[in-house]
């Protein structure tokens, strides 16, 4: 899993690489809950690269969703492949979080 981030104008982004799963599912939340953490409340989480996403990884993301919904901040998510995005809708996790087809949507859509 490679994990890296950048933040532009109050927006921090984070783009995942490969699979999230319950052996990679651990760095991604402690990624993702450590921006929040540090003050991030707006998250752009680009999965273009994710190839997998297991209950592990939905729950890694679940963790930072709350946080950020719990300090009025806001968890974004685009670029999800067909497979990924299915898990993602079949599981529910949509109702939590806002899927976009690309970056500049999904970074329009922050309040």
């Amino acid at each position: 899993m490679e994990i890296t981030t950048n933040e532009v104008a109050g927006v921090s982004f984070v783009n995942l690489d490969g699979e999230i799963k319950s052996t990679t599912s651990g760095e991604v939340m402690d990624a993702l809950v450590g921006l929040v953490q540090g003050g991030a409340n707006k998250l752009l989480l680009n999965i273009k690269d994710v190839s997998f996403i297991s209950s592990a990884g939905l729950r890694s993301i679940l963790v930072a969703a709350k946080l950020l919904k719990n300090s009025n901040g806001q968890l974004n998510i685009c670029n999800a492949n067909e497979s990924v995005k299915k898990v993602l809708e079949t599981s529910g996790f949509t109702s939590l979080v806002s899927l976009y087809p690309d970056e500049d949507e999904a970074l329009a859509a922050f309040n």
